[in-house]
């Protein structure tokens, strides 16, 4: 499922408020790491001369 970037921001947000400290540092720690995963199968379809993925900015920054 493909979100538009507004959206998923709303989604982001809301779920970020029922979580606990703790549990909205796991949170971003795996959406940045699955940010590095698009970065990376960004960078190997690349030089396969496939079609690049558009990079995801950083869930982190995102967050207040």
């Amino acid at each position: 499922m493909r979100l538009p970037t507004k959206q998923l921001i709303s989604k982001i947000e809301t779920l970020s408020n029922d979580l606990s400290q703790d549990q909205l540092s796991n949170f971003l720690d795996i959406i940045n790491a699955m940010t590095a995963l698009v970065e990376e199968a960004s960078e190997l379809s690349n030089t396969d001369g496939a079609i690049k993925i558009k990079e995801a900015p950083a869930v982190g920054s995102i967050i207040h």
